[in-house]
């Protein structure tokens, strides 16, 4: 089942779709999932610290870029609503980091090993987290940090 969205919030199936690199183009907010994964991909790739840093640097910029789009065109309800610990993109950082953890962990040690298990049910809990989230804005139980 989807969850609700606010404006054009997308939900967690669209977003785990625009970290494969599917149906993510026409919208912003997509658009910085997808390099956010696409950052996570790299970071765990160079060994660098000057590459790391300027891959942190980018990912704190698109987290800016997702909060920024969130300010602009999703209404918050403030009356009674309770404060979300995080932003929506530091919400969404964490799952990228996860949906690369999680099929790097295929890869490497095979889709029935333990470790491979561990990897997706932590994204699991994540992607609940996300439509729950959503579900909670959609319904003015929640609101958003500002940044």
């Amino acid at each position: 089942m989807s969850a609700p969205t606010v404006g054009m919030l997308p939900t967690a199936p669209q977003i785990l779709c625009a970290f494969q690199g599917r149906r993510f183009q026409d919208r912003e907010l997509l658009r910085s999932a997808h390099a956010l994964a696409e950052l996570h991909a790299r970071r765990a790739e160079v060994r660098d610290a000057y590459l790391v840093a300027e891959i942190d640097c980018r990912r704190s910029e698109l987290v800016d870029d997702i909060n920024d789009w969130v300010a602009q065109e999703m209404p918050q309800h403030r009356n009674g609503a309770s404060l979300h610990t995080e932003s929506l993109g530091a919400v969404v950082d964490r799952m990228a980091r996860s949906w690369v953890n999680a099929n790097q962990a295929i890869d490497v040690d095979g889709p029935r090993s333990d470790n491979t298990h561990k990897h997706w049910y932590h994204l699991a809990e994540l992607v609940d987290g996300y439509t729950d989230l959503v579900t909670d804005v959609a319904g003015g139980r929640r609101r958003l940090p500002e940044q």
